[in-house]
């Protein structure tokens, strides 16, 4: 009676096994079909184009189609004033989490202020919440499929 039951959990177990392991594994994360690209579009005060007043004024384009396409500012020392910034994304749900961390020294007395655009396609969901942070400053803006935006 023992052996029958072990017998008939080990095919249990084994049965389980070789479901999980089988090819449409339905636990594959959305990020793993996400690709992901950033820059630093060159140059200090290159966001003149957005027409920022202050440091407290948000600074943000988008587009997206197929691919959400986002330029948003940065400030930064102006020395050296490229490769200066390291962006990283998480997608937790509807959130899109974008950190920026400024690699370069400061080698000038001056601040500048950066573009970064990064783009993110294979997203599934229309709409999303996009939070960006950098040092101490953190902005959000919702962004939907098939809308260009520009923040002034």
């Amino acid at each position: 009676m023992l052996i029958r039951f072990s017998l008939g959990v080990l095919l249990f177990v084994s049965l389980i096994y070789l479901i999980s392991c089988s090819d449409n594994n339905p636990t594959q994360t959305v990020e793993e079909e996400i690709k992901f690209i950033s820059y630093q579009i060159p140059g200090c005060n290159s966001s003149n184009s957005f027409k920022k007043k202050s440091l407290q004024d948000s600074c943000f384009d988008y587009s997206f189609n197929d691919t959400l396409k986002v330029d948003f500012c940065v400030l930064g020392n102006c020395c050296p004033d490229s490769n200066r910034f390291a962006t990283d994304y998480r997608i937790n749900l509807d959130t899109i989490f974008v950190t920026v961390l400024d690699t370069a020294q400061n080698l000038c007395r001056c601040i500048c202020n950066y573009v970064i655009h990064i783009e993110l396609s294979g997203l599934s969901n229309d709409n999303y919440l996009f939070f960006c942070k950098y040092d101490t400053f953190e902005y959000s803006e919702i962004v939907n499929r098939s809308t260009s935006y520009k923040k002034k």
